[in-house]
């Protein structure tokens, strides 16, 4: 039942993408009507995927709730970090939330990182409706948040996946934190939902709605950009790029251009990992986090 709906919801979406050219004018009006049609095609809070919180888990981390800039609500779990351990920042992908990452809360605790998850406004037990410029005011906010609880912003690594890496990229280019961590990124909005497009509808067998679905898409002048290539070229601080080979989501050739804007990026490319899972990469993020512990000391 639940991957009707889901797929349900993407034919839904699809149906919807004509419609966005009938408001092409730069009027407010219809930069407004079309910011909102692709906040909807965009953001898909994860509510047919909640899952269960870990048992594991109970006790480990606080909840925070705290208010934005622009006054929303949002909701977060906050682990503590061991002494002279950095805290991540973790920034989910679309269609998720913060307890599809509970394995990111684990492996911060096993490793005496600290950690902050943040659940997007719109998203699980935050408010308000998620857009670009508002999930970039829910990371600086964020930042803002864990300075109260004592972090400071130079101990903070942005750790973002997928959709998430693009906050992650606003967050680091306008702040002096620790590091900036990418997880199966994605180079801009244009791009990534062709590749969307082109997965779910060839698991649907519809390959001529997924052909002019994908001609629309790459015909679409979005508002919102989402556009890593630039931010990447603003960031100063240690940068670690991450993807997978067999990633049908967001394609490995995302890492390899992105690292090219950036001297300063390390890239690894892995021959096997899914797209939502982040077992293939914890490895390279705890020498790349410990790496960083180790020449600040050293530089001490």
């Amino acid at each position: 039942m639940k991957k009707f709906l889901f797929y349900f919801i993407i034919l839904k979406k699809a149906l919807l993408l004509p419609f966005y050219f009938c408001f092409g004018q730069k009027s407010k009006l219809s930069v407004k009507i079309r910011k909102n049609i692709e906040n909807y095609l965009i953001f898909q809070p994860s509510k047919l995927r909640a899952v269960p919180l870990n048992k594991n888990l109970l006790g480990k981390f606080k909840p925070i709730r705290f208010i934005t800039s622009d006054r929303v609500k949002i909701y977060a779990w906050f682990i503590e970090p061991k002494k002279g351990m950095p805290t991540i920042l973790y920034l989910h992908g679309q269609a998720e939330s913060i307890l599809k990452h509970q394995d990111i809360a684990q492996f911060c605790i096993e490793n005496g990182f600290g950690a902050f998850l943040l659940s997007y406004r719109g998203h699980y037990k935050s408010s308000g409706k998620a857009s670009e410029k508002g999930v970039y005011t829910d990371a600086q906010s964020a930042l803002s948040q864990l300075n109260k609880l004592g972090v400071e912003t130079k101990d903070v690594i942005a750790w973002g996946h997928s959709l998430g890496t693009v906050t992650a990229l606003e967050t680091a280019s306008n702040n002096d934190i620790k590091a900036v961590i990418l997880q199966s990124p994605i180079k801009e909005i244009k791009s990534a939902a062709v590749d969307v497009n082109d997965f779910y509808f060839r698991r649907l067998h519809i390959p001529k709605v997924a052909n002019f679905n994908r001609q629309i898409l790459l015909n679409m002048n979005f508002v919102q950009k989402f556009d890593s290539m630039s931010k990447i070229k603003r960031v100063k601080c240690p940068i670690l790029i991450l993807h997978s080979k067999t990633d049908r989501i967001a394609p490995y050739t995302n890492s390899i251009e992105l690292a090219k804007n950036n001297e300063k990026a390390i890239l690894k490319i892995f021959e096997k990992g899914t797209h939502w899972d982040c077992k293939w990469c914890l490895p390279s993020v705890c020498e790349f986090i410990y790496g960083l512990n180790q020449k600040d000391k050293n530089l001490s």
